[in-house]
């Protein structure tokens, strides 16, 4: 239910930007107030809360972000206080940051490695995946010991595995095979 109820409003405001034309400064805003919203878990409380009205969930979110985000958002957060769907807002950021990259024909990467990579080869590692896909490629490095080595692509849907981790677990699913 949480995946449907974030696609209808994620798609509401995307309309809203479509018609404005600010599909993209919304996807900032609507990410910083998700961002802020993660980093104070007093305010996410607050906003959670069934002890607090409405009204005055409202007027927190006002006092918070009035001056930091546009009325188009700041209307949709308490269409969400009245709806009861706040405890959305991470979901719904997360499926309006697809419709609006979709839009750019842009897609969000990850590049999982043992280490940090160094900047120029990320930058060429997003050239390369950008061209093979016919997409802008927006690519970020996470770090995951658990890799050995070698690097794990998630792109969209697609998962490009060429780790050492992968690697010896082919080889050892093979082994058990030739030796049983």
């Amino acid at each position: 239910m949480a995946e449907l109820v974030a696609k209808r409003y994620a798609y509401a405001l995307y309309e809203v930007g479509l018609e404005d034309n600010r599909i993209q400064p919304l996807k900032e805003e609507l990410q910083f107030v998700a961002d802020c919203i993660k980093e104070y878990s007093q305010l996410a409380d607050l906003l959670g809360s069934p002890l607090i009205q409405q009204k005055d969930k409202k007027e927190i979110l006002s006092q918070c972000f009035k001056d930091r985000v546009s009325n188009e958002v700041l209307s949709f957060l308490y269409i969400l206080i009245d709806k009861r769907r706040q405890n959305y807002i991470h979901q719904i950021t997360e499926e309006y940051v697809m419709l609006a990259n979709k839009s750019k024909n842009m897609v969000a990467a990850t590049a999982v490695t043992a280490i940090p990579m160094k900047e120029e080869d990320l930058l060429k590692l997003q050239v390369k995946l950008s061209m093979s896909s016919g997409k802008n490629v927006n690519l970020i490095n996470e770090i995951d010991s658990e890799v050995i080595g070698g690097i794990l692509i998630k792109m969209g849907d697609k998962v490009i595995d060429g780790t050492i981790k992968n690697r010896l677990g082919q080889m050892k699913e093979q082994l058990s095979q030739i030796i049983v």
